[in-house]
């Protein structure tokens, strides 16, 4: 071989494998950090055509509609506040003749084809895709704390996710590859602890390394079966507790029929995750996360959810009443590339997560 081609030659596998040492696909292995989250919700430019009433009151304009001031009646502490409160924490289906709220209308919503079905009470996705499962949409869509770009919620589950190292939420996938089509790869769940890494500006960066907590989050950790096509990777649905990504409350969330559809690059990952949530626990969920107080900040008028969330539940019905129990959901959901560190491998405890066989069962099909 001539010594100039050799050159070209060396040259060429020295680019080669310098960008195999640096691409993020390592071992057939990638993987990615949770750095944003919100519950899906689907608004219109002005926000009249899913919430032609307005926003909801919240539980100060509540308060002042069951306990009026101008009623000439002296209310007692423990008639008024703490009765108040007290139908916050132990709610019940009973009608609110005094109070109205206003569900999101339409049939847009954000969100994923939980049950494989096209039904009546189904969404449209903004693309045009059919049979769309998200309920809490009904619940939530015209709450103003879950509403962008402003909801109080929104902006402190962002807060908290950059303040804190708390409940890191770390995705891997193995047995990869191609990053653009592969018909066999592994999914599986951890919680982290360590912080996410920022730039100048403050945002997120990817190639961060992420320490697996084995000796806390083994009840985090799930394996799931996925696919990747078009350079989208879809997971079978399975049952799966998740870590939150807030610094008080309830520290995790579980869902039912869980699954992801999340655009894949080098360095991110971008879509969303639903599922079938459990009412009551997400509900208590919501009153040791915030009290009534800071809830006012977004309007959020938690006994009316409460019962909008049984009133459209659609799945998983409870064996002795025949009431649904868990309501359709998804959230927006963001990822940077990450390395994630298996410093303590040989304790890991994965959970296997079977492709729920009951599924269909549980929303009477």
């Amino acid at each position: 071989m001539k010594p100039a081609l050799a050159g070209l030659l060396g040259c060429a596998l020295g680019v080669a494998t310098a960008q195999a040492a640096d691409s993020p696909l390592r071992g057939k292995t990638i993987g990615y950090v949770l750095t944003a989250k919100n519950v899906a919700i689907w608004q219109s430019a002005d926000g009249k055509v899913e919430c032609p009433e307005g926003i909801n009151d919240g539980p100060r304009e509540q308060f002042k509609t069951l306990y009026p001031a101008d009623a000439g009646v002296k209310y007692k502490f423990a008639e008024s506040q703490l009765e108040r409160e007290g139908q916050i924490w132990n709610p019940t289906l009973d009608p609110e003749p005094k109070l109205h709220f206003k569900e999101a209308q339409g049939t847009t919503a954000i969100g994923l084809n939980l049950d494989g079905k096209v039904g009546p009470n189904d969404f449209t996705s903004p693309d045009g895709e059919k049979g769309i499962d998200n309920q809490m949409y009904r619940v939530l869509g015209c709450v103003d704390n879950y509403r962008g770009p402003d909801g109080s919620y929104r902006h402190f589950i962002q807060d908290y996710m950059r303040k804190f190292n708390y409940n890191r939420f770390l995705v891997e996938l193995t047995n990869v590859d191609d990053l653009t089509n592969d018909d066999d790869v592994t999914v599986t769940l951890y919680r982290g602890k360590d912080p996410l890494m920022v730039d100048t500006l403050g945002d997120y960066t990817p190639g961060s390394t992420h320490r697996i907590d084995f000796r806390w989050g083994k009840s985090f950790i799930y394996q799931l079966k996925g696919k990747i096509q078009d350079g989208v990777l879809t997971t079978q649905p399975g049952d799966v507790t998740f870590p939150e990504s807030q610094a008080r409350g309830v520290p995790y969330l579980s869902v039912r029929d869980w699954r992801v559809k999340l655009k894949l690059t080098p360095e991110s990952a971008e879509g969303l995750m639903a599922g079938y949530t459990d009412i009551e626990r997400y509900y208590n969920s919501l009153g040791q996360n915030w009290s009534t107080h800071h809830r006012s900040y977004g309007a959020e008028p938690m006994t009316s959810e409460y019962r909008a969330m049984y009133k459209h539940a659609d799945a998983y019905p409870d064996p002795q009443t025949g009431r649904n129990t868990a309501i359709s959901m998804a959230w927006e959901i963001k990822f940077v590339q990450a390395f994630i560190l298996h410093e303590e491998r040989g304790e890991q405890a994965i959970s296997s997560v079977q492709g729920s066989s009951a599924r269909s069962e549980a929303v009477g099909e």
